[in-house]
């Protein structure tokens, strides 16, 4: 099952390392729910993998937009979330997100 908060947080991490990098492992023991939400920030252009075995995760250039977005405005995050549990896909209630962030700072 999807989970934003779990999107989010993943996004948070790969955004506070020096790199922008994480390793996802794919191995018995790793954690299937990160790697689940791993695949889906791929899907979305947030994430993609930086290497042939799909271990290693990189944040996007959108990726960043996306955080940058949630966090300038008190309100973004809950636009978003909104906008999800509405029945908007992911990767749209984001650009969404970060349209309605870049509409608010016009003319301030």
């Amino acid at each position: 099952m999807r989970d934003p908060e779990i999107l989010i947080s993943l996004l948070r991490e790969l955004a506070n390392t020096r790199t922008g990098y994480k390793p996802i492992p794919a191995t018995l023991d790793a954690d299937p729910t990160e790697r689940h939400h791993a695949h889906l920030l791929v899907d979305a252009g947030h994430a993609t993998w930086n290497d042939l075995e799909e271990q290693i995760l990189r944040i996007t250039n959108d990726g960043y937009d996306f955080l940058n977005a949630i966090d300038s405005q008190p309100d973004a995050k809950s636009h978003f979330l909104e906008m999800l549990n509405s029945g908007l896909p992911y990767v749209n209630a984001a650009l969404e997100t970060v349209k309605f962030v870049g509409n608010l700072g016009i003319g301030s």
